[in-house]
């Protein structure tokens, strides 16, 4: 009987920070051409190593990704460079309430009509 396998893959950005990770047993037909083979003798689900946990998070609920690749293996980021991509977050638009509110207050000191 012949063993059979998955190949297991990633891809990263410019700086090496991992951005995806997935086995091409469920995804048979995805586009490997920017992608690194991190295992060709694995199972069917992803695991970032032999052994380790199925399919795990790979970016943080904010999407800042956890981990990177050096060129040979891969590391955890350091909590310092998760901590500066958090950082570089833009803040997000003011709500259309909030936005409503400070209309009102700026027409109103306008008018000098205290609120």
């Amino acid at each position: 009987m012949t063993a059979f396998y998955n190949r297991h893959y990633i891809t990263a950005d410019a700086q090496g920070r991992i951005t995806s990770g997935w086995s091409d047993g469920p995804h048979p037909d995805r586009d490997i051409a920017d992608a690194i083979c991190i295992n060709d003798k694995g199972g069917y689900q992803f695991r970032l190593c032999p052994g380790g946990e199925e399919n795990p998070p790979l970016h943080t609920i904010e999407g800042i990704p956890l981990y990177q690749w050096d060129g040979e293996q891969i590391c955890p980021r350091p909590e310092a460079d998760i901590e500066a991509d958090r950082a570089a977050i833009p803040a997000p638009p003011p709500s259309t309430q909030e936005q409503l509110r400070a209309d009102v207050d700026f027409l109103a000191a306008m008018q000098g009509v205290s609120l």
